[in-house]
């Protein structure tokens, strides 16, 4: 995807989103009214709604593009109607036509920007203050244009592959785990099957179904486009025996109600992120044969049919804009064809001074060209600083708690903490709520020193206190971009699906970490990468106390060969 500019031909009113579908973009409000359109809110049907233009009021706008009405008959006065004679007009009650044209001219030269701060009596944003919006407006955005990248990445397909892949409303389910090639999101677990669909409900309700699980644990995320999960279903939420359930969008429903439980979507758009367990060769055999058997169609329509033959070809690449001006334009889109919750209101209208919104755009935001230049370069600037920043944020806050990195209590549900919700986009979009998993990453050893493959770790959890985790635990090794390294052994993780898991005598459990085979016996050997690498321990179903804090793992310590 080119980096340069966009002609102006292509960013006026009416765009088209992945789907097709026509976006017509709302013009900005009038004075002291941000130009936003959120979640809920409806503007009246009006034929006559005009887009400001740079230095035309909109009131005298309408007056000059307003349809000509019919011209009035003027009845005569009684006391004329008689002799047929109409009354003298005085000569200054109807001004010269002339006069009436050059006072209208004279307004529009004096009617300040519609719909900017200058025409509420308020100077425009300073470059400093633009430069602090385009800052927050790219962490509240990234996340949403990740999900719109993922989406579009993933459904560029024609046909389902095996990678995660498949066009709208149907699965990719994987036979095998993540291996290092994967590469489209970071941290991939390596202890389930992913089924990946992203749905599209804007023909209506989309049944998903899956077959009776038995004790094989099994969850389908559903996440909508602020990455925020909507729902479960799996072995947690709604059991392991058969189910179909109405995944619907409230704009909108089923003409009749489904014979099935519904869960509602405030948005059209929704990814579903599946996740089976599975163990050695044979079972991952076994779990894809019921992976085959979820279903997704839409309400009262049979499952869509690919050709047996059907080349899915190669994904596409369609990266997150980093210059300011593309990502600007493109979030102004995404939050139009997605509207943000009521709760977003607040920073809405700050960032609509500067044109970020639903329809707006900052070229007609009345901003100085100073303030222009210095939104799209503060943009571009946190895009290049930003995933730095999250992974030294990161850093410090292990160092300070040991090594370990715990969840926050919001994960996977952020509320207004945009700088969280941003930072775990960076870091493994996608995540779960702490009630299904909770994923403690471990960054550093327990004497505060970076975790590096030229150096050999331990991980010991002492006897009968193994990760309290319902369904599974495990602990994976990612590179310093958070990706599998490969390994000769093709060993990614240790944990009870990873089986033989090895204890001690005294029950204790070690996991060794290093690039060559150990001498001790009876530990668990997780092959780490060559260079600097981080661990990220997976609790399924964690405990109380898990989810709480009140339990942290045991430290890395780094050993002598």
């Amino acid at each position: 995807m080119d980096e340069h500019r966009r002609p102006r031909a292509d960013r006026g009113p009416e765009a088209v989103d992945e789907d097709g579908a026509h976006l017509h973009l709302l013009a900005a409000r009038g004075p002291g009214q941000p130009g936003v359109l959120l979640d809920g809110d409806r503007l009246p049907d009006r034929r006559d709604r005009l887009e400001p233009v740079r230095g035309v009021g909109t009131c005298v706008q309408q007056q000059l593009r307003r349809p000509r009405s019919r011209r009035r008959r003027h009845r005569l006065p009684r006391s004329d109607r008689r002799n047929h004679r109409a009354p003298r007009r005085p000569v200054s009650r109807r001004p010269p036509r002339l006069a009436t044209v050059a006072a209208l001219l004279a307004a529009i030269a004096l009617t300040p920007i519609a719909g900017s701060e200058a025409s509420a009596g308020v100077a425009g944003p300073t470059p400093e203050r633009a430069a602090e919006l385009g800052r927050r407006a790219w962490i509240y955005g990234f996340p949403l244009l990740e999900f719109a990248r993922v989406r579009k990445e993933q459904t560029s397909v024609a046909c389902p592959d095996r990678r995660g892949n498949a066009p709208l409303n149907s699965f990719s389910n994987a036979p095998t785990f993540p291996s290092p090639e994967s590469r489209t999101v970071v941290a991939p677990n390596t202890d389930t099957l992913y089924s990946i669909a992203h749905l599209d409900l804007g023909h209506g309700p989309i049944v998903l179904g899956h077959p009776g699980m038995g004790r094989r644990y099994f969850s389908l995320q559903l996440l909508d486009p602020y990455t925020n999960v909507i729902g479960f279903i799996g072995s947690r939420a709604t059991g392991p025996k058969a189910g179909r359930f109405a995944i619907a969008w409230r704009e909108k429903p089923a003409r009749t109600k489904p014979r099935m439980p519904v869960i509602e979507s405030r948005y059209r758009r929704v990814w579903v992120i599946g996740r089976t367990l599975a163990t050695d060769r044979a079972d991952q055999r076994e779990a894809y044969r019921r992976m085959r058997r979820y279903e997704l169609h839409r309400l009262g329509r049979e499952p869509r049919r690919f050709p047996a033959r059907c080349n899915p070809g190669e994904p596409g690449e369609f990266p997150t804009p980093t210059d300011g001006e593309r990502f600007i334009a493109k979030l102004n889109r995404k939050l139009a064809s997605n509207p943000p919750p009521r709760r977003d209101r607040p920073l809405l209208d700050e960032l609509a001074s500067v044109g970020v919104g639903p329809g707006l755009d900052p070229e007609r935001a009345g901003l100085s060209p100073a303030a222009l230049n210095a939104l799209y370069a503060s943009v571009a600037a946190e895009a290049a600083s930003f995933p730095t920043a999250t992974r030294l944020a990161a850093l410090q806050q292990a160092i300070a708690e040991g090594g370990w990195l715990l969840p926050a209590d919001n994960i996977g549900d952020y509320g207004t903490d945009y700088e969280f919700r941003a930072r775990i986009a960076i870091l493994g979009l996608g995540a779960n709520t702490p009630d299904e998993a909770i994923y403690p990453t471990a960054l550093t050893d327990s004497a505060g020193a970076l975790l590096d493959g030229a150096n050999d770790y331990r991980v010991t959890f002492p006897p009968g206190e193994a990760p309290p985790a319902r369904y599974f635990w495990s602990l994976t090794a990612y590179d310093s971009s958070g990706f599998l390294a490969p390994n000769p052994i093709d060993r990614y993780s240790v944990g009870p699906s990873h089986p033989p898991l090895r204890e001690k005598a005294d029950g204790s459990i070690v996991i060794a970490l290093q690039d060559e085979k150990p001498a001790e016996s009876r530990v668990n050997w997780l092959p780490t990468p060559a260079a600097g690498f981080r661990l990220n321990l997976r609790l399924y179903g964690p405990s109380r106390a898990a989810r709480r804090g009140d339990w942290r793992p045991p430290p890395v310590v780094e050993v002598t060969p």
